[in-house]
């Protein structure tokens, strides 16, 4: 199934890109049979989306690969959309007669090749473990040995950016220009290894929280207004005084997690995902209350905590805390004779944190809750913190992420 497409340029030549869910259509390529229903899929996706450009050649991408380029015999913004005239010689060659660095260097200059037809006694395992070996999001290199980085945005876009660039993007969106320059380079350094971790596991990156969030000049414009040059540069030279940098554990790209505010500990990775890491446990992070939304009141009625939790819950109702994390947050808690983790209760009830107190009032309780965010990894504020007190950002990362190592790309 094709689920997105999008249209870029390369040489002053417009290619089009059609993104396939890898495990529905190339998992089945066994037959000419088979390989002739995709290529009337792609003929009938570009009919249905009313897809016109001026190029002749279509990149295939699929599980964020380059899987193989399409030769068009007359491009398909003609008029009437002659979609007899679609000539699909062959999908690919097979992965395994270039090497890795041979497909990562030219997939876009090699674009231009000829198409190689692909054996019809390939097998799917074959092809399918080939192409496990290839770190691509997509990750695309071009003639300067630049990386780039694929985004699916909010608006249904898909956009393809050097990494670099991407990365200036992430930090002025998820974390605040007035913070010290050492603070905003540790996040450009996690920024960057979020992003190239997402490379390795081959998974999407969007410009929302469920990755991270980016912005593009234009929407920062918008958000800093006149003070955009300034705020730009800073997060600019940020970024380039840290370029290619990323964090690793034992030779491996770490999970590169981080928050906005702890409770003045940061939490340990298995309190919260059940998974341990050895290098996000939880450590002292006492500059939290540099942020003024550290302590935040939260009222809620006992009608919505009874729906939201699901248990009756009225003035009368026991909250027992049974247990707390090694970073001070809250366990496992038993309301109404009902067990629950201190996660399950933030997330349930939308709360800014698990480190959070309890008070009764006459409709509702009120709930006060200490920083912001899961508490794994760095602490932004905590590391502005650090920034501002002379620490630098080699530092901050190594007290935030204990035994990580800086490597470059």
């Amino acid at each position: 199934m094709i689920y997105d497409y999008k249209i870029t340029k390369k040489n002053n030549e417009e290619v089009l890109f059609l993104y396939f869910d890898f495990n529905n259509e190339f998992g089945k390529l066994k037959s000419k049979q088979k390989r002739k229903k995709i290529d009337k899929d792609i003929k009938d996706y570009i009919k249905k989306n009313n897809i016109k450009f001026s190029g002749n050649k279509i990149a295939i991408i699929a599980g964020g690969l380059l899987i193989g380029t399409i030769l068009l015999s007359t491009p398909i913004k003609e008029k009437n959309n002659n979609y007899t005239n679609l000539v699909i010689p062959a999908l690919i060659e097979t992965i395994d007669q270039k090497s890795n660095e041979e497909i990562n260097n030219n997939i876009i200059e090699n674009i231009d090749e000829e198409v190689i037809d692909i054996n019809t006694d390939i097998k799917t395992s074959d092809l399918i473990e080939n192409t496990k070996k290839i770190e691509t999001n997509s990750n695309i290199n071009d003639s300067n040995n630049q990386k780039y980085v694929t985004v699916f945005r909010q608006s249904g876009t898909i956009l393809e950016i050097e990494l670099e660039e991407y990365i200036i993007g992430v930090v002025g969106a998820e974390m605040p220009t007035s913070f010290n320059e050492e603070a905003l380079k540790a996040q450009a350094i996690l920024a960057r290894t979020y992003a190239l971790k997402s490379i390795n596991n081959n998974t999407r990156l969007t410009d929302t929280s469920s990755t991270q969030n980016y912005k593009n000049n234009d929407e920062l414009k918008s958000m800093w207004g006149s003070s955009f040059n300034t705020y730009y540069q800073k997060i600019v030279n940020a970024v380039n005084q840290t370029k290619g940098m990323y964090l690793t554990y034992n030779g491996e790209i770490i999970e590169a997690v981080y928050h906005s505010t702890s409770n003045g500990m940061t939490e340990d990775a298995k309190n919260v995902w059940g998974n341990p890491f050895p290098y996000l446990i939880s450590v002292e992070s006492p500059y939290d209350t540099y942020n003024p939304s550290f302590l935040k009141e939260q009222f809620i009625t006992y009608e919505t905590l009874s729906s939201k939790l699901n248990v009756e819950i009225n003035y009368d109702t026991n909250f027992n805390i049974l247990s707390y994390t090694s970073g001070n947050r809250i366990n496992q808690i038993e309301i109404n004779e009902k067990l629950f983790t201190g996660v399950q209760v933030r997330n349930l009830l939308g709360l800014r944190s698990t480190d959070f107190t309890i008070t009764k009032e006459e409709t509702g309780i009120t709930f006060v809750t200490k920083g912001y965010g899961h508490g794994v990894g760095m602490s932004q504020y905590g590391a502005n913190g650090m920034a501002k007190n002379g620490y630098s950002y080699i530092q901050i990362l190594s007290h935030y992420y204990p035994g990580t190592k800086i490597n470059e790309v």
